[in-house]
């Protein structure tokens, strides 16, 4: 290759799969929150899964259409609006990976950003859902993206995109795969429904004793591991849940992992901006700030890293409240 495409330390954290694009309430830790709940490793759910991403086989070196018209699901197989509800199209090259090694990275959450070589992007209009591949910049300084676009070059995973910020909010991915055979150059991008296939317990895990009416201030520094067994590193956790779901029980959760932030009865976020310890009672939601533990049903906490590869929460339990 002739030269890469520009890269930098914003350029991508990849696709940060699932991860929510706005979140309510902000931690405050510029002064010292004296914790009275203790997170643990046995606190944690653990889950396994499987990213099987789609490929579409192009031609190698040349520019080409691209178009989401037909997009109409997400990783989630959430409703998805191709002309609303898509904000920007990454487009990530990992230089020396095969495709199975990044769909397996994907799952594991081992993709690092020294992976990729290259990011280029174009942010939507909200009006056509077509763009050239000639029309992607990185950050707004013109590349030429299709003369970098070769079979040569390594796999290249493309990304619809909730939110401008690169990596974040990805809700539709397929790899884009230049071949000196083909001569395809308009690409339809497909449905990501059916691209996960995850299976989570809540049920080995110890539940969180915490008191009902508070204070449950939390402190998460003694996590090692996430859900999927993995080393956790605490400075990625960004953003907190705790939600609620009238009626059901954990067993009953378990099977419906993708929808656990979309179908509670309560639900109170909160940013995270650093540090290990966070007051519920600053996370809010649309009746106001968290106020306690109530009801006949399963509360839930969730620990998040909106910039790590996989999209299940790095910590995730049930709530036993006292």
């Amino acid at each position: 290759m002739t030269r890469t495409w520009a890269l930098s330390g914003l350029a991508l954290a990849a696709a940060g799969l699932l991860a929510p694009v706005a979140c309510k309430g902000k931690s405050d830790d510029t002064a010292a929150i004296s914790a009275n709940v203790f997170l643990q490793d046995a606190n944690n759910f653990s889950y396994s899964g499987d990213v099987s991403v789609p490929s579409i086989v192009t031609a190698s070196g040349q520019d080409m259409t691209i178009c989401w018209d037909q997009v109409s699901s997400d990783i989630q197989c959430h409703d998805i609006d191709p002309v609303l509800d898509v904000d920007n199209l990454g487009l990530a090259r990992f230089p020396n990976k095969t495709q199975a090694e990044v769909e397996q990275g994907l799952s594991q959450n081992s993709l690092l950003q020294a992976d990729i070589d290259g990011y280029v992007e174009w942010n939507t209009d909200h009006s056509s859902t077509c763009v050239q591949l000639a029309d992607f910049s990185f950050f707004g300084t013109p590349i030429n993206v299709p003369k970098e676009y070769t079979a040569d070059g390594g796999t290249y995973m493309l990304m619809l995109t909730q939110g401008l910020e690169p990596g974040v909010g990805a809700r539709v991915i397929t790899f884009l795969a230049p071949s000196t055979d083909s001569d395809v150059t308009n690409v339809d991008v497909p449905d990501s429904c059916g691209l996960l296939d995850f299976t989570a317990s809540l049920e080995s895990l110890t539940p969180l004793d915490i008191p009902a009416a508070g204070p449950f201030v939390i402190d998460w520094s003694a996590l090692t591991k996430d859900g999927i067994g993995a080393d956790l590193l605490l400075p990625n956790i960004d953003r907190l849940m705790v939600a609620f779901y009238e009626g059901q029980t954990p067993v009953d959760l378990q099977s419906q992992f993708l929808d656990l932030e979309i179908i509670p009865d309560a639900s109170y976020l909160l940013d995270l901006p650093g540090g290990t310890t966070a007051d519920l009672a600053q996370a809010s939601g649309d009746s106001g700030n968290f106020t306690g533990f109530s009801g006949d049903g399963t509360w839930l906490l969730a620990l998040f890293c909106s910039r790590c590869y996989n999209p299940a929460p790095v910590f995730l339990t049930v709530v036993s409240p006292s």
